[in-house]
Order: structure tokens, then C-alpha cells, then sequence
């Protein structure tokens, strides 16, 4: 025992018998720690304190009200399972966020998850940096947005009219500028049902099944230019 610290040594042999000396420090604050939760517990046994019940109602009360839900992740094409931890009141309705895991359970990831994915949690909610208290990000955005061409504002619409303008304008677009037929140089025409004024590129969290309905949707359109973050 030296001043301060009390030094724990053992004999350790390797594979091939050597022996050597192992030795462990460990502080006074340490050892009393250690043994004094030792005789506590012996002591709460021994008054009749049902220990295993008690870790059994600490546990329940964790995940009460608390609704595992599994999604995929976003970010990526590997499509990594994702289980997000809501807390939810009596009628099921939801109160805040938890926490986002990995999917143990999801044959891609086993439960992993890189630092983007492990960090989705930010994407809706964030801590405080004065008070640490659990809030919205104040960056999110919740509902559609549209800037008018030569605008430098965004507008709030809703999705019904979002996607009525996106029709609207793929139509417009891909009826002015419809290829239908083209001449080779032997002065021959064949048909190529094409349109060069739109490009597509879809989102990098679509796996293969997902990418090939986009394709089939583009090429029906007409569209060349065709490319997927998946891919790239």
C-alpha cells in the first residue's frame, strides 16, 4: 500500500506458462466505493429487501409509456434499420422523442449505425445549449416551401398544391420539348419518344426496389438524363 492507493497484484501466465506479475491500483476513494456498496446490498438482503423486484420496477418505469417504432434510415442506399423511441401518453398519443438506435433485428446494420445515423435524433429534436432542456429544432422544416421564380422569398404551401405545381410544370415542360422522332443521316426517321429539358436524380436513401419504379416512371416520361445518389 502506498500513500493514497492501495496497489492489487496477481500472477498471470500466458499461453506458452511464462508467468508474469500483474498489479492494480486502485485509490482509497475507489475501495471504499467498491466495498461499501458491497455491504449495503448484503445489508438491504438482510433486512428483506427484495432487490431483484425493485430492479424490475426501476425497468418498467424506464419504458413506460414508451413506444419502440422501427423506420430505415434516411441518409444513405444502405438502408440501415433505425427503431426510434417515443415517449407516448395514456391514449397513445405522442409526447417527445427518446432516443434513435440501430435495429438489431435488421439483417443490413445488426444493430449498428453509423455517427450520421446515430445522430438522426437531431433531425426533429436538439437540447438547449443554456438550460439543456429537450426542444424542437428550430431548423426543421415542418411544411412545404415555395420560392416564385425571381422571388427571394420562401412561401408555406401545402402539399396538394406542391404537387399540382410539380404536375403542372413536368407536363408543360415535357410537352414543349418532346422529341418524337429522329433523322439518322441516311435522311431516315425513327422514333425516340425522348425529352431533354428534364433530369432526374433520386434521393440516396432508395434501395433497389425503389430505384427501379423511379426508372420505369422516368423512362416512360421520355426522360434520358437519369441518375440515382444510390448509385453514385
Amino acid at each position: 500500500m502506498v500513500q493514497g492507493a492501495i496497489i492489487f497484484t496477481a500472477r498471470k501466465f500466458n499461453k506458452w506458462g511464462k508467468e508474469s506479475v500483474v498489479s492494480m491500483k486502485v485509490t482509497r476513494r475507489q475501495f471504499l466505493k467498491v466495498t461499501g456498496a458491497t455491504a449495503a446490498s448484503f445489508a438491504l438482503v438482510d433486512l428483506g429487501f427484495d432487490l431483484q423486484a425493485t430492479a424490475s420496477a426501476a425497468k418498467e418505469l424506464r419504458i413506460k409509456n414508451v413506444t419502440p417504432t422501427p423506420t430505415v434510415c434516411p441518409y444513405c442506399a444502405s438502408g440501415c434499420g433505425l427503431v426510434i423511441y417515443a415517449e407516448r401518453d395514456a391514449n397513445g398519443n405522442f409526447v417527445k422523442l427518446l432516443s434513435v438506435h440501430g435495429d438489431p433485428d435488421n439483417p443490413i446494420n445488426q444493430g449498428g449505425a453509423c455517427s450520421k445515423g446515430a445522430a438522426m435524433f437531431n433531425l426533429r429534436e436538439i437540447y438547449d445549449e443554456r438550460t439543456g432542456e429537450q426542444m424542437i429544432n428550430p431548423k426543421r422544416v415542418q411544411k412545404p416551401l415555395y420560392r416564385a421564380p425571381g422571388s427571394d422569398k420562401w412561401e408555406e404551401k401545402d402539399w396538394d398544391w406542391m404537387l399540382d405545381r410539380i404536375a403542372e410544370k413536368i407536363k408543360e415542360t415535357r410537352d414543349s420539348n418532346f422529341i418524337h422522332k429522329e433523322k439518322l443521316e441516311d435522311g431516315s426517321e425513327i422514333i425516340v419518344n425522348r425529352t431533354e429539358r428534364i433530369a432526374s436524380i433520386g434521393g440516396s436513401g432508395l434501395d433497389n426496389e425503389e430505384c427501379y419504379i423511379l426508372s420505369k416512371m422516368m423512362r416512360a416520361l421520355g426522360v434520358v438524363y437519369l441518375e440515382t445518389q444510390a448509385r453514385i
